[in-house]
């Protein structure tokens, strides 16, 4: 079994785990679920009386034709109708952002677990080539002590020299290329997660778990997924905005009650007052409003819609792929442990001269290629378990 690659210093859930703390977009989704929390408390103290104080002085004419000053202070409270009329819907749309807000966070969350796992296998894939790169250098390298031995012994021409020469070149320019794209996808990993990685070589990777319907993975995504939850409450959210816009179409009643004290031609007066204030609108502006509130009531029912769509495409192919990625790993083990026999058995013919250096050669082409398609299946099987995992929510 070749060797796969695995992290020493970091799992890949605390790799997850670290990604998610780091993240600028997991941070902005989380400062708008602040920022609609705000928003909901401010929704809930928005029908709250006001407390009112007015000092009122103006001319007027005395007993004896002279000029006198009225002067009169109010201390009440004030009410504005509207806003209690506004009041429920107002506040069931602040609390639908809000919650739509907390499943955009694990959207975002999900979103960057998605990326970073996808950084984490492509460097644990780099890092199982490049040991193979290493094995097959140190196998070429034995091809052309045995060519130079049987050259010496007469057995074999220089000719056989120069093609495990050669061999032995494109292995080692494979090797650094290997190691190029090690140290590349580690860059990427260690930049998404703000801190180095170190890699240990020699352990090996566990297969991911068994499949099962596509249909099942499908039903339980759509139950989970936090940004289908979300476009739910960005629906329920449009909805109440359009009954706060339809409310206020409705006239506009204000009512100050309060105590008055005060000179009045002279005369000390005191007493209870009030006052109400009723506005009828006149333009259209506020059913303009509330028109444009059901086209975005509308748009934000149609998004549900897709993204349910979506989901339903997305892990359905999710699921199809890991159960192919895991056939394809079982016939490529296969393929490799076959030509592993046959390039060992051909080393063996070429030391006892019952081979040629072109049967080695060939031989050594078949493995390499079998022991890429190894990994490649091998990685990719544990990257679709995982991106199948993370596309089931939240």
């Amino acid at each position: 079994m070749i060797a796969a690659v695995v992290l020493s210093v970091l799992s890949l859930n605390a790799a997850l785990d670290r990604a998610v703390t780091v993240s600028p977009g997991v941070t902005q989704a989380r400062e708008r679920v602040r920022e609609q929390t705000a928003l909901l408390a401010a929704a809930r103290a928005s029908a709250s009386p006001a407390i009112t104080a007015n000092y009122a002085q103006s001319p007027q004419a005395g007993s004896n034709n002279q000029t006198i000053a009225q002067r009169l202070v109010t201390v009440g409270g004030q009410i504005t109708l509207g806003d209690y009329f506004t009041y429920s819907p107002f506040v069931r749309q602040a609390q639908a952002n809000v919650d739509a807000a907390q499943f955009d966070l694990l959207e975002a969350q999900r979103t960057e677990r998605i990326k970073t796992t996808g950084l984490y296998f492509s460097t644990l894939k780099a890092g199982a080539e490049l040991t193979l790169r290493d094995q097959l250098v140190a196998g070429a390298e034995r091809d052309l002590h045995a060519a130079e031995l049987r050259f010496q012994a007469g057995d074999a021409p220089r000719l056989d020299i120069v093609r495990a020469q050669v061999s032995l070149a494109r292995a080692q320019g494979d090797r650094n290329a290997a190691a190029t794209s090690l140290l590349n996808a580690q860059s990427a990993l260690d930049s998404e997660l703000d801190e180095p990685v170190k890699l240990d070589l020699s352990a090996t990777f566990p297969p991911p778990a068994a499949t099962a319907d596509p249909q099942a993975f499908v039903m339980r995504a759509l139950t989970q997924r936090s940004d289908l939850a979300s476009a739910e409450r960005a629906v329920a959210a449009e909805a109440a905005a359009v009954g706060v816009a339809q409310r206020g179409t409705l006239p506009a009643i204000v009512i100050n009650a309060g105590y008055t004290a005060g000179t009045d031609t002279g005369i000390f007066v005191r007493g209870p007052s009030a006052n109400v204030q009723l506005s009828f609108p006149v333009s259209r502006a506020a059913a303009n409003r509330a028109d444009a509130e059901r086209a975005r009531l509308a748009q934000a029912q149609a998004r549900a819609l897709a993204i349910r769509k979506q989901i339903s495409v997305e892990v359905g192919n999710a699921a199809r792929t890991y159960a192919e990625t895991a056939r394809a790993t079982q016939i490529a083990t296969r393929a490799r442990i076959a030509a592993q026999q046959e390039l060992a058995a051909t080393q063996t013919g070429y030391r006892s001269g019952a081979s040629s250096s072109l049967d080695v050669a060939d031989a050594r082409r078949t493995y390499v290629q079998a022991a890429l398609d190894e990994l490649t299946a091998m990685y990719a099987r544990a990257q679709a378990a995982a991106a199948l995992e993370e596309l089931l929510g939240p």
